[in-house]
């Protein structure tokens, strides 16, 4: 696990009131579905904000590494360790 996806899991947790357990999330948890953290596109937009406030890093919804960033845990932390110069 890298640094940026312990820090990534306790913003996603706290901010969306996340009724999972903060020890179950890991870095290959499913952002969305019924098999990860439940999430559905209202709450995609929530992510959006929260990158761009703590990392400052934009999702854009037409850029496809933006779409698939947005898979697990890990896709997001690695996306933002990309955009951010950390990878």
């Amino acid at each position: 696990m890298s640094d940026i996806e312990p820090k990534l899991i306790e913003l996603l947790h706290k901010n969306l009131r996340l009724k999972l357990p903060i020890s179950s999330i890991n870095a290959s948890t499913p952002i969305f579905g019924k098999s990860g953290l439940g999430l559905d596109s209202v709450d995609a937009l929530e992510i959006a904000v929260l990158l761009d406030k703590h990392f400052t890093v934009r999702l854009d919804e037409k850029d496809p590494a933006s779409r698939s960033a947005l898979t697990t845990i890990g896709s997001l932390a690695d996306y933002i360790k990309i955009k951010t110069g950390l990878a």
